[in-house]
């Protein structure tokens, strides 16, 4: 669970950081970058690391 949430995290960090550097020099395929680091941080990341606090409070 460990290894899941932080490659899940460094991965949408640099998804979301190249689009917004796409974004900032106007070139294509930005947006699809943004949209999927973000979306892997709500729906993959978020869920996962608060499962492993969770299970490592216990």
């Amino acid at each position: 669970m460990k290894k899941l949430v932080f490659i899940t995290g460094a991965l949408s960090f640099s998804l979301t950081t190249i689009g917004m550097l796409f974004k900032i020099m106007h070139w294509p395929v930005a947006g699809i970058l943004l949209a999927v680091g973000i979306g892997l941080f709500a729906l993959i990341f978020v869920p996962c690391i608060s499962k492993y606090l969770y299970d490592k409070e216990k």
